[in-house]
C-alpha cells in the first residue's frame, strides 16, 4: 500500500503566546497556522485567495530585552568586580551566561510583529517574530498568493494609484433648517 505524500511544508520560525506554540504550514491552496499548548490543538487557516495582505511592522521587543539582558550583566560584573577569590570565578560565570544572551539576542536581529489580513479578520503570526525570518516567508508567499489571486500588472497599479491622486475628493454638506419655535428650556 503507497503511502500519500504529506502537502504541507513548514515554514520557517515558531513562536509562542500565553502557555502555547504556534508554528505556520504550508499547503497548496492555503497557509495554516497550529497552536499547541501541549494538551490541545487549534488550527486556523487562511485561503491564498482569500489574503488581502500580510503586514510587517519592527517592534521594540528585541531592544527591550536587549537593555534588560545588558543591564543584568552589567551588574553582575560589578559584584565579580567586588567579590574577591574563588567566588568571583562564580559571579564571572554567570556574568558571561547573560552576555552570551545578549550576543544571541542581537544576532537573531531585530523583532517585528507580523499580521495576515483576510476580508474577515485581523491574525496575528507570532511564528514570524524577527524582520529577516518574516521577510524570507513572504517572500515565498507572495508569488503563491498572486497566482491564486491574479496577479495585477504593475502599470495598471500605478494607473489606479494616479486616477485616485487625480480625482477630486468631494463633500457635499446640507445647511440645517432653521426651527420656526425656539430651542426647549
Amino acid at each position: 500500500m503507497a503511502s500519500t505524500p504529506n502537502p504541507f511544508r513548514r515554514l520557517p520560525g515558531s513562536g509562542s503566546g500565553v502557555f502555547e506554540h504556534m508554528r505556520l504550514y504550508l499547503a497548496p491552496d492555503h497557509l495554516l497556522q497550529v497552536s499547541s499548548s501541549g494538551f490541545t490543538e487549534s488550527y486556523r487557516r487562511f485561503y491564498l485567495q482569500d489574503i488581502q495582505a500580510i503586514s510587517l511592522r519592527e517592534s521594540m521587543h528585541g531592544k527591550v530585552w536587549n537593555g534588560i539582558l545588558g543591564f543584568v550583566a552589567f551588574l553582575f560584573a560589578i559584584i565579580a568586580l567586588q567579590v574577591a577569590g574563588p567566588a568571583s570565578f562564580v559571579w564571572w560565570g554567570v556574568t558571561g551566561i547573560f552576555v552570551f544572551l545578549l550576543a544571541f539576542n542581537i544576532v537573531r536581529g531585530p523583532t517585528c510583529v507580523c499580521q495576515v489580513r483576510t476580508a474577515v479578520q485581523i491574525r496575528p503570526l507570532p511564528s514570524l517574530n524577527r524582520v529577516r525570518r518574516a521577510g524570507k516567508v513572504i517572500a515565498q508567499l507572495k508569488p503563491l498568493i498572486e497566482a491564486a489571486q491574479g496577479a495585477m500588472p504593475s502599470d495598471e497599479i500605478a494607473r489606479r494609484v494616479d486616477e485616485a491622486r487625480r480625482s477630486p475628493v468631494v463633500v457635499s454638506v446640507t445647511p440645517v433648517e432653521a426651527s420656526a419655535s425656539p430651542p426647549p428650556a
